[in-house]
């Protein structure tokens, strides 16, 4: 066994509805189409200096030396699998740039783990990248950069600036999708109130992300039904919403007046105006632990 640290940029890159591909045209012909896709998406890795790791599924994880070649190879990427004539299949990227452990031609570290989690942020035909590969790039790069969001990266609280890396023409790049950045956020009136017993907490985009559940050392709201997971939700600010995401074994309801209740199970949904949220039972069933929230 050989491994060594260094410095990489990785980058996964990843058909964009492979699941729907498969019911539209078939399992023949969609395996095709996403092997034709792997082939184009392996050989323009390696043109511009990269190293394919390995292929998941639908998936090519890739690293460089250096952020400016994965950029270069992830703008070739779109660019090779939008123009007419291809086979259709929108990518999604994302990419990150730190040290990772390199072992008998596997990569491991927390900047594989982040740049798998800017990937799965990504939509068809986008690319993501994290602050520490715009860092690096050179002047003629760093324009094609726009801020798209604020994340919590894996095991941090804090949220962590990340960006769209632009590879269309100007005349189809989509500027006015930009999500606003921290300081354009903070000066809109984004407020979310929670009550839950006899507790009002008024929270501010910026003190997001906040936790509920039964984990006194790691929560921000402490819960003590037995229905309640260790961390069984929480709240997170995106693209100008309140998003509840649920991690729990029992499920979070979310009610709002005069619309169906609705039941999340490791699901996500923006919350709007003012309802209520139950912890692992519905919010009108007895004993059930309810948080009331209202939207400013």
């Amino acid at each position: 066994m050989t491994s060594n640290h260094q410095l990489q940029a990785i980058m996964f890159a990843d058909v964009s509805g492979s699941s729907a591909l498969y019911k539209r045209v078939g399992n023949v012909e969609a395996k095709h189409l996403i092997d034709e896709t792997i082939t184009r998406m392996k050989a323009l890795t390696e043109a511009n200096g990269g190293v394919v790791v390995k292929t998941i599924g639908d998936e090519v994880m890739a690293r460089f030396e250096a952020p400016e070649a994965a950029c270069c190879a992830a703008i070739a990427i779109q660019q090779a699998c939008s123009q007419p004539g291809g086979n259709g299949l929108a990518i999604r990227i994302g990419m990150d740039y730190g040290a990772t452990l390199l072992e008998d031609g596997d990569v491991f570290g927390d900047t594989v783990n982040d740049a798998a989690c800017v990937s799965h942020i990504a939509r068809a035909t986008q690319t993501v990248i994290t602050q520490a590969v715009v860092d690096e790039l050179p002047p003629c790069y760093r324009q094609a950069c726009q801020e798209f969001d604020r994340i919590p990266l894996k095991g941090e609280r804090e949220r962590s600036l990340i960006y769209r890396l632009q590879w269309e023409s100007p005349t189809q790049s989509h500027s006015a999708t930009r999500v606003m950045a921290l300081e354009e956020i903070n000066q809109i009136a984004h407020q979310l109130t929670l009550i839950h017993e006899d507790r009002e907490r008024r929270l501010s985009p910026a003190e997001m992300p906040f936790i509920i559940g039964r984990d006194r050392l790691r929560v921000d709201l402490f819960i003590t039904t037995n229905l309640a997971s260790r961390d069984h939700c929480r709240i997170e600010f995106r693209r100008g919403k309140f998003v509840l995401i649920d991690h729990s074994t029992n499920g979070t309801y979310v009610s709002n007046a005069g619309r169906p209740e609705i039941y999340l199970r490791r699901e996500e949904v923006p919350l709007q105006g003012e309802g209520s949220i139950g912890i692992g039972k519905a919010t009108d069933k007895p004993d059930a632990e309810v948080i009331h929230f209202r939207l400013h």
